[in-house]
């Protein structure tokens, strides 16, 4: 099965399961035996017998509602006008029709139904939440409900959230909604009868949680941003600190939030918040993307992002051209469509990731897919197509994906700390050994031995002691260089001082040392002091034992996933799993082979054969990270 097809199956999967989470709630809402059988009032009229609100503790009241337009009955004091119509609740006005004419976003009217057989002896409330216009609630001419009042209605000129309680008996009650809207289609929310000490305490609890969780979105975002300086990579954390910063922003202006924050924002109009509610869902969606594509090297080209910003910059202005749209439940779900889209194509991307097995890519998936499908929840509640408070959903799984995203970043801070003072010690502990290399490879008895030489050269060959001065001078350079080398070196590079070595050598062994090179590749990087070392190796512990002499040959060559070099001779060999005990420090192999592991997790492998020979194999792979 290739990558891409097991990429599309879980991309597909998740999808699915998302979309399914998404309308499971709203068509549960709707399909609940009370709301059909009991709680759908018909032409203005509710039979509310057998419902127990002790247990129910809230009832939502959907169904046909009277619909005077125009017209606020109660505070008007008008007691003989007839109902323009019946209209469905929750819905826009702009559905229907009065005196033959469409009715257009904006203006003011009455909603009114009868409820009857409601025995309590429990204060009760009728509230509207979410709903974008102003309202105020009536039962039986008393108003028991307001909320966030606009200028506009003189009736409507107070900004203040009000419940006052009052107790049924079980005669036939009038409930009244009064609106007024300067955008909006009227009364697109739910109205729900509760016990007023549940309305209470359910609509303090939301709003604390809110609260609470606008708290520790903020406490991450500075954890992140102190975290983010200290590290000096404030630039890769942006769209996290923004994703964290808007986040809070939708908290505080959607739902009950807004409640408690509108002095915050100049107690603007409600409507105008929901309108900023429907941008922010675009801001927060390019936020994920950037940082996700970043995290998790996602490989979305700039051309992509650039179409996808256009994409939601459009979507989210161009309706302020034709402003009534927004306020239009259906037509507020259409136009969100385009962030649903890529919602799939991260999915699809974030699927990717997964199947090649990306560092934390399952936990990404997962929670993108979990806030994906909070976001339309919260859109579904806004516009009234669930019943039944579901506003901690979307807080709660957001800000849920937001601390994922942080405790990420924060084990990766710890990890790469760590790895830093681990490098550290590794980088200390390369240095000695570089030393202890250097100072074993220039032992008295070779710089007596090349001295002597070239002395003797003098007098007989001028110009071969003149190059063999010259080849010492590298050779010594080179051995001097890596005391202060922390980084590995081009192969090249090494190989030239293997040949200054292998010069001198020659001038004392003469026919006795014949060296063979079959460089085939040359294009890596290897630690100084790696390769000469073991050709001493094998011209003092192998050629030199030998009274005729021997062959050395040095070869590198290209694998598909690795560098390879090899050290081969023909010398005396010995038993690899018992070095002689001889005294000699067999130029520092042990300290070689831990170098090429820690530099470049390379390999070193020895083979030897007892007068044979003996060879040497050091394998660098080509895609290793520390």
């Amino acid at each position: 099965m290739s990558i891409k097809f097991k990429q599309a199956i879980l991309c597909v999967s998740a999808i699915f399961l998302t979309v399914f989470a998404s309308l499971i709630l709203p068509f549960l809402s709707y399909s609940e035996p009370t709301l059909i059988n009991s709680l759908n009032s018909k032409s203005g009229y509710v039979d509310l017998s057998g419902c127990d609100l002790s247990q129910e503790h809230s009832i939502s009241l959907a169904g046909e509602w009277e619909f005077y337009w125009n017209k606020h009955i109660v505070s008007d004091n008008d007691k003989i006008s007839k109902p323009d119509l019946y209209i469905d609740t929750p819905s826009a006005w702009t559905l229907y029709e009065v005196d033959g004419h469409k009715l257009s976003n904006g203006g003011i009217a009455s909603y009114r139904v009868d409820i009857e057989n409601l025995n309590t002896a429990e204060n009760l409330v009728v509230s509207v939440n979410n709903l974008a216009g102003a309202c105020k609630v009536f039962i039986d001419g008393v108003c028991v409900f307001s909320n966030r009042g606009i200028p506009g209605s003189a009736h409507m000129n107070d900004y203040y959230t009000y419940t006052n309680p009052v107790t049924l008996d079980s005669s036939v009650h009038s409930i009244v909604v009064e609106v007024d809207c300067e955008y909006s289609g009227g009364l697109t929310s739910l109205p729900e009868l509760s016990e007023y000490h549940y309305f209470r305490h359910s609509e303090m609890s939301a709003v604390a949680m809110r609260y609470v969780i606008i708290g520790m979105v903020f406490f991450f975002a500075v954890g992140v941003m102190l975290i983010s300086i200290i590290r000096r990579n404030m630039g890769k954390n942006l769209w996290l600190l923004l994703l964290c910063i808007v986040f809070a922003m939708r908290m505080l202006i959607s739902n009950e939030a807004y409640m408690v924050s509108h002095s915050l924002f100049f107690d603007l109009n409600f409507e105008i918040m929901i309108s900023l509610v429907f941008v922010s869902t675009y801001i927060i969606k390019l936020c994920m993307l950037m940082y996700l594509n970043g995290k998790l090297d996602l490989r979305i080209r700039q051309e992509t992002v650039a179409f996808i910003s256009a994409i939601f910059l459009i979507s989210a202005f161009v309706p302020y051209f034709l402003y009534e749209r927004i306020y239009v439940a259906t037509s507020y779900m259409w136009l969100q469509s385009s962030a649903y889209l890529v919602d799939a194509f991260m999915i699809f991307k974030l699927s990717g990731a997964v199947i090649k097995r990306t560092k934390s890519a399952v936990a990404f998936l997962v929670f993108y897919c979990i806030s994906t499908c909070a976001i339309v929840i919260d859109n579904f509640y806004l516009n009234g197509f669930i019943a039944g408070k579901v506003s901690y959903v979307m807080p709660i799984a957001c800000m849920c994906f937001i601390a994922m995203m942080v405790v990420l970043y924060i084990i990766d801070a710890v990890n790469d700390y760590k790895q830093a003072q681990k490098t550290a010690e590794l980088e200390k502990e390369l240095s000695e050994l570089n030393a202890t290399l250097m100072l074993s490879q220039i032992q008295p008895h070779f710089l007596y031995n090349a001295l002597n030489t070239i002395k003797y050269m003098i007098k007989k060959d001028p110009k071969t002691a003149e190059r063999a001065v010259v080849k010492f001078a590298g050779y010594l350079r080179a051995n001097m260089d890596s005391l202060s080398q922390k980084e590995p070196i081009p192969f090249a590079k090494e190989i030239d001082h293997v040949r200054n070595y292998v010069e001198i050598e020659k001038l004392r062994f003469g026919d006795r040392l014949d060296v063979e090179y079959c460089i085939d590749a040359d294009n890596f990087f290897i630690p100084p002091l790696t390769v000469q070392p073991i050709v001493e190796n094998a011209i003092k512990h192998g050629i030199n034992q030998k009274p005729e002499g021997g062959t050395i040959k040095i070869a590198s060559y290209e694998m598909p996933k690795s560098f390879v070099v090899s050290v081969t001779d023909n010398g005396v060999g010995y038993d690899v799993n018992s070095l002689p005990n001889d005294g000699r420090s067999h130029v520092g192999i042990t300290n070689i082979k831990k170098r090429l592991k820690t530099m470049l997790g390379a390999s070193v492998s020895v083979k030897s054969v007892i007068g044979e020979g003996t060879s040497v194999t050091i394998t660098i792979p080509k895609n290793w990270e520390k």
